[in-house]
């Protein structure tokens, strides 16, 4: 069994409350995250660090990370989220939280982009390493494939750091049972709108949208706070439809899959009720939302 490994000890420095410096061995981070209701769904897992320009590293959307194969979708793309957890209405796959481990097994093996094919797995330390993370979930439709479009649950995507030290790990607050927000909820909104080229609609599929709430309007059973969260395409109408939403201001992620993945950032975009509408023509700048909220590469 080929396994790579990380040099030296996995520890971590941590400060208690009186300014105590302490040398602990970390084995593993853990989200204390309890149970999500209602339905079925499955939860994409992000960690990250500081890099050494001050910025942040995450080594699932870094396919040239040697241990990137440690990430869970690595074999289908050059960007992953580290680990997938599914919940249902009898509760999760996660019992004791989600755990950020320093070793995982290699799921990168047949790939161009894959780096050592032949390891079984890899002890990376990740779980030393990690100083946040982020859980993002997507409720599955009736036909068991998530729709955001045609679902009336929509997602939520949550961010933590790990300030607490115990039984070998370290840990985030306790974030608590998840409800997702729901259509006729209070406070829960919808957007959509049309994509449309010299007057027409797109072909299916073209536009992929990626929203995520800017501040959060919402909170778990803790009051640990929740922001809104959506992935959709258009439609062959050139429809997209983001789902349910909390009320809030969001930023978008809009991205033309069909010429060179030519992407814009739209921000404070409304969102207050389930009538919102918002139209995108392909043939202007900022896809016909030229502002200073808009950020286009391609002008």
């Amino acid at each position: 069994m080929l396994v790579l490994t990380v040099a030296g000890l996995l520890t971590a420095t941590l400060w208690g409350n009186k300014g105590v410096r302490a040398e602990y061995q970390v084995n593993f981070t853990n989200m204390w995250v309890g149970r999500v209701t209602p339905g079925y769904g499955y939860i994409g897992v992000d960690t990250w660090w500081p890099n050494s320009s001050g910025g942040i590293y995450n080594p699932c959307q870094n396919s040239s990370d040697p241990f990137y194969g440690a990430c869970i979708l690595s074999n289908s793309g050059q960007t992953s989220y580290y680990k997938v957890q599914h919940f249902t209405p009898n509760g999760t796959d996660f019992p004791y939280g989600i755990f950020i481990d320093n070793q995982n097994q290699n799921n990168c093996k047949t790939a161009s982009w894959c780096t050592n094919k032949n390891a079984s797995t890899f002890t990376h330390g990740w779980g030393r390493l990690v100083t946040d993370a982020s859980i993002e979930i997507y409720p599955i439709y009736s036909n068991g494939q998530y729709n955001a479009a045609l679902s009336s649950i929509g997602g939520v995507r949550i961010q933590t750091n790990f300030p607490s030290f115990a039984n070998g790990g370290r840990y985030s607050n306790n974030i608590g049972d998840i409800a997702l927000p729901a259509i006729g909820q209070p406070n829960v909104g919808k957007l959509n709108g049309f994509v449309t080229y010299k007057g027409g609609p797109v072909t299916n599929n073209r536009f992929l949208f990626e929203a995520f709430q800017e501040q959060s309007t919402y909170g778990t059973s803790t009051q640990y706070p929740v922001t809104g969260f959506s992935v959709t395409s258009s439609n062959s109408d050139g429809y997209y439809n983001l789902g349910a939403l909390p009320d809030g201001t969001y930023k978008i992620y809009i991205t033309d899959t069909q010429n060179h993945n030519h992407k814009i950032i739209l921000q404070n975009v409304s969102v207050r009720s389930t009538g919102e509408r918002l139209d995108f023509q392909v043939e202007q700048g900022c896809f016909g939302h030229i502002s200073p909220d808009c950020t286009d590469p391609a002008n």
